[in-house]
């Protein structure tokens, strides 16, 4: 029996039990395939017929390429191999075999073959081999397309292949039902024999494994024993929870495996201490992650000590592990809102310093304003008066429109929607041109028609409409035609948009600082320098980025790109 076993799966052991089941009966298919082609070869040699007999040849032979490949364990290619075949044949003989020949009724074999074979690899290959032999069936019978020239048959030549076709294919049917039938009843005796047994372990150990438990759940420490000479670890059941294990789960730890738990950036550190404690015998703690069975990472303090041989080497090692992934969490988030409170309070410093200025500036125009508009007669003088205010409030406005968006951006979760480019960006052009009614730009958009993305579109209508505030507002005068270039491109796993213009440009030495706050290239430029620091600031909520390049008199090119983390549709 093991000798037949080994011919068919291969001598090396099989991943589970489940694998070994479906090995098995695809080895024995790969056998029977050949022993149909053997009997088929004989039987048409005593009647005579020939035009069958290399494709028998061919059908074995791969059939044997099909056990190879069961044997050196490439399942899948195994399994699609032999069903490619095996329906390729069929479908072959019943397109150049007589009408009433039987042999459809390998088709029904085919079908049952490719719903067991692959149901527990890939149930979509497993549902489209079912059902191929229903279609190849169908096609054989309405249509011959004369692959193979038929042979001619007598009547009781057909009724001898009717009546052989007829027994193997029930015989091959009841052969693949039998294998599940026994292999089931194989896992279930399995089952119950490792019931029986853990059963019987459990009643010998109770008693002192509620004695050990009481002791651990007191500390709510996880116990390790490494014997350092054999190299085995033995863990307690508390700390293979505390890793999400069940208690007859990691049964063979060694340091190797236990290193393999560690959290990468942590191994040279564990494996330093390791070290030391075998060579100094000093007792050790250690702060380390460790990847529980979720696939997790959780924070442990690990702390222990040796015990010595006779000879004043370490022989076993005894410890534990507590959670302090809690801990370690919180002290991270405090890290976290400590250096956000030290930029916070950094950025306010600056927003109160700069702000005021800004502020105070324009009210002392307005102040001013109406001082002289007080003591004007002329209409025409109380008309520029006003008209001076209302620059001066516009101004005032856009300042703080840019305060509540950087407090918008900061303050609010991400509310992610399907978005219109195109649209989005038209509707920000028009709204700038009739704000900028003495720049006249020549807009190119350069993007699809349905192109659409998925985000935030208050926080993306912020960051366009910066971006294109500025290429209108610093466009350059001197040139006779202003241009605005829009170029939006999506990829696989981002999308990116470019805006270009043919303005003012930014000198090379202040292009490192336009993002930060209040920060202006020169003494004329207008705003409060907000405008393209909240552009930042978005963009990193959203997890994108922006660059610039820019030379004087030339012109202003940024670009914007943002992951594709959904969909838009």
């Amino acid at each position: 029996m093991s000798l037949f076993r080994n011919f068919l799966v291969g001598k090396e052991s099989v991943p589970s039990r489940k694998e070994f089941k479906y090995a098995m009966l695809r080895g024995q298919f790969a056998c029977l395939i050949c022993a149909v082609a053997l009997f088929y070869t004989i039987l048409d040699t005593v009647n005579r017929v020939s035009v069958f007999l290399p494709w028998y040849s061919l059908l074995a032979g791969i059939s044997l390429v099909t056990l190879l490949l069961n044997r050196k364990k490439y399942y899948t290619a195994a399994t699609i191999l032999q069903l490619v075949l095996f329906n390729s044949m069929i479908y072959l003989f019943a397109d150049m075999d007589h009408p009433y020949g039987g042999v459809f009724f390998y088709f029904m074999t085919c079908s049952i073959a490719g719903l067991i074979l692959l149901n527990y690899y890939h149930s979509t290959y497993s549902l489209f081999f079912a059902l191929l032999p229903i279609v190849l069936g169908w096609l054989a019978y309405t249509t011959n397309l004369n692959l193979v020239p038929s042979p001619v048959y007598e009547e009781s030549m057909i009724r001898t292949n009717f009546l052989a076709n007829l027994t193997i294919g029930i015989l091959s049917n009841v052969f693949v039902v039998y294998f599940l039938i026994k292999r089931n009843y194989e896992t279930e005796k399995s089952l119950r024999d490792s019931e029986k047994n853990l059963i019987k372990i459990s009643a010998d150990l109770k008693v002192s494994e509620e004695r050990f438990a009481m002791a651990l759940e007191g500390t709510r420490a996880g116990i390790y024993e490494w014997r350092v000479k054999n190299n085995s670890i033995y863990v307690s059941p508390y700390w293979k929870n505390l890793l999400g294990y069940q208690d007859h789960e990691l049964k063979d730890l060694n340091i190797s495996l236990y290193i393999s738990f560690v959290h990468p950036q942590d191994v040279a550190s564990t494996s330093q201490c390791i070290q030391d404690h075998l060579l100094t015998h000093h007792p050790y703690q250690n702060e380390l992650r460790l990847r529980t069975k979720s696939g997790v990472y959780k924070w442990f303090l690990d702390s222990g000590i040796s015990k010595l041989d006779e000879e004043g080497n370490t022989s076993v090692v005894i410890g534990s592990i507590i959670d302090i992934d809690e801990r370690k969490k919180a002290e991270e988030q405090l890290a976290l809102k400590n250096a956000q409170l030290a930029k916070t309070n950094e950025e306010l410093d600056r927003f109160v310093y700069s702000a005021s200025h800004d502020m105070r500036a324009p009210l002392s125009s307005l102040l001013g304003l109406i001082f002289i508009s007080e003591k004007a007669t002329d209409p025409e003088d109380i008309k520029d008066c006003l008209n001076r205010m209302k620059s001066r409030v516009k101004v005032m406005e856009g300042f703080i429109k840019e305060v509540t968006d950087y407090s918008r951006n900061a303050r609010f979760e991400i509310a992610w929607q399907p978005i219109s480019f195109l649209e989005l960006t038209k509707e920000i052009i028009d709204s700038l041109n009739y704000s900028f009614p003495s720049e006249k730009a020549d807009v190119q958009i350069s993007a699809p028609e349905d192109f659409a993305i998925s985000c935030d579109p208050h926080r993306l209508k912020i960051i366009m409409n910066n971006l294109l505030a500025n290429a209108f507002k610093y466009a350059d005068a001197s040139k006779s035609k202003q241009e605005i270039k829009i170029v939006a491109n999506l990829h696989d796993t981002h999308w990116c948009f470019t805006i270009q213009d043919n303005g003012v440009g930014i000198s090379e030495e202040h292009l490192p600082r336009i993002f930060e706050m209040f920060f202006r290239a020169s003494e004329n430029s207008e705003g409060s320098g907000l405008g393209l620091y909240i552009v930042k600031e978005t963009l990193d909520k959203l997890n994108g980025k922006i660059s610039a390049q820019s030379a004087l008199h030339k012109g202003t090119t940024f670009t914007l790109t943002l992951p594709l983390l959904k969909k838009a549709y």
